[in-house]
């Protein structure tokens, strides 16, 4: 999964299978902070898709400054 600003240039990525290896891991057996299960979502993987995209939009902040 990439996101990427309309010029193309990518700004945030992850491997389709990485993400499906840390969605079927139980919460205490991740050790990263970048994907954390504690929000309002129960589902791992959508936790963990929301946690992707607040990064890719961080990431796109200073691509984004006029």
């Amino acid at each position: 999964m990439m996101i990427c600003l309309p010029n193309g240039t990518v700004v945030h990525h992850i491997n389709a299978n990485y993400f499906l290896d840390i969605t079927s891991m139980k919460p205490e057996d991740i050790e990263t902070g970048v994907f954390s299960f504690s929000s309002t979502f129960e589902d791992p993987s959508t936790t963990t898709y929301a946690q992707f995209l607040k990064e890719g939009l961080r990431r796109a902040q200073p691509f984004l400054q006029p």
